[in-house]
């Protein structure tokens, strides 16, 4: 007892030392915040004044808005007897991006703004990013019991991440991610890489098989078709009315008819294999014909056209390597699930070799792998889930990047 007292008391000076080094490294921060935000308000007049006009006391101030805040500085000129001009953005300006989607779903905009901000005159890919990402990472964990030990994390630091508006976001996000890892680790029957009994409740849900690598890969390449031809729709839909948008139309239809083309050779079905080719025949040739806009005057510009539409062509391979980067989703998840149970195995062997220690090297083993596998899980599935949307279906869905609205704003610290 007393080397136990004896080692608190060391503690406790330790601690207070702690506590001291703490507020000798830490009392310069308010300071150094301050000076900061002056330095960053200076920088945002300089910024602001290059749309300010002064001459004989006439003042004009030009500058973007948000289009929701245009009645309170409608309100605030009226009120000041001042002179209001709305105008919208015309195609050849680039105004700022300000991305707005409902509560629940803003986590989506926070993954798109961590690769890039659209261009204004584009659309905001946040909704589908927000699904499809957590699509992807369950895909690539490929755990139930995984999803779990996350979900646990998550509960305890619930309220922390409720604290600032961010934390909201990323908390919410994080739920989508693990509900839909739960699920798709049910359905394929892995918990901590243990598959359940077929007799019982959990094995009777397990409707995928991860070492059914022909179904897998069916899967992993219908997500991908889904995915590309969501995107260029999308694009379609924006670039419409035909024949503006006849390109996109004719890449999701190419990429229905070559998947629908793989099914028939699968199921063997002679309508599937009419109907793939019906679809990619027409989807290559809207693509062939409106690759380019290059108005058709004479022979020679009917054949610099066809010209073009030869070289928008070229893309399908490129398309073809999209689709196929897909199969990641499978092999990652097939790669998780393998170390699982290899780990399993291994303190199995080693429990059965040696009597009485082994149950404590084998739960050793169990910790040590299974806390390896995860974070190799977590790096993959964020690595990877977000490469796919931004790499393929980027590609297909958005072409110009733009910068994102910030307010013109003075920034306060507070101590």
């Amino acid at each position: 007892m007393s080397e136990l007292q004896a080692e608190l008391i060391r503690t406790e000076i330790e601690l207070e030392d702690l506590l001291s080094d703490h507020h000798a490294l830490s009392r310069w921060i308010y300071l150094l915040s301050r000076n900061l935000a002056r330095v960053e308000d200076q920088s945002a007049l300089v910024e602001a004044d290059q749309g300010v006009w002064q001459q004989q006391g006439l003042c004009l101030i030009q500058g973007w808005l948000a289009e929701r805040d245009l009645p309170r500085l409608q309100a605030f000129t009226d009120a000041q007897g001042l002179a209001l001009v709305a105008e919208e953005p015309s195609f050849e300006e680039r105004p700022p991006t300000l991305l707005e989607n409902p509560a629940l779903l803003d986590g989506g905009q926070d993954l798109v703004s961590f690769y890039q901000t659209p261009s204004y005159h584009a659309w905001d890919p946040s909704r589908i990013v927000f699904f499809s990402f957590a699509l992807f990472f369950a895909m690539i964990m490929a755990d139930a019991g995984y999803a779990l030990i996350l979900s646990l994390f998550l509960a305890r630091y619930w309220k922390r991440m409720g604290a600032s508006e961010g934390g909201r976001r990323f908390r919410l996000l994080t739920t989508v991610v693990l509900a839909t890892s739960f699920v798709y680790g049910v359905l394929v029957g892995s918990y901590f890489g243990i598959v359940p009994q077929t007799a019982s409740l959990a094995g009777s849900l397990k409707l995928l098989d991860l070492n059914d690598f022909d179904s897998m890969m069916r899967l992993s390449i219908g997500i991908g078709s889904a995915h590309l031809i969501l995107a260029n729709l999308v694009v379609a839909m924006h670039l419409r009315p035909f024949p503006h948008n006849a390109r996109p139309i004719g890449w999701s239809l190419a990429v229905a008819g070559g998947f629908t083309l793989y099914l028939s050779g699968v199921e063997s079905g002679a309508s599937l294999t009419r109907l793939g080719l019906l679809l990619l025949v027409t989807g290559l040739l809207l693509v062939l014909l409106f690759s380019s806009r290059r108005p058709v005057k004479d022979l020679k510009s009917a054949l610099l056209r066809l010209l073009d539409g030869l070289g928008g062509l070229t893309q399908v391979t490129k398309m073809f390597g999209d689709i196929l980067s897909y199969l990641r989703l499978f092999a990652l998840g097939l790669a998780s699930s393998s170390l699982a149970l290899t780990f399993n195995d291994l303190a199995l062997q080693v429990k059965q070799a040696l009597p009485g220690a082994g149950l404590l090297v084998a739960i050793l083993i169990l910790l040590l792998g299974h806390s390896i596998n995860l974070g190799l899980g977590i790096i993959s599935g964020f690595v990877h889930g977000l490469r796919l949307n931004f790499i393929e279906f980027f590609n297909w869905g958005l072409s110009d990047e733009g910068y994102p609205f910030r307010a013109f704003a003075k920034k306060e610290t507070e101590l």
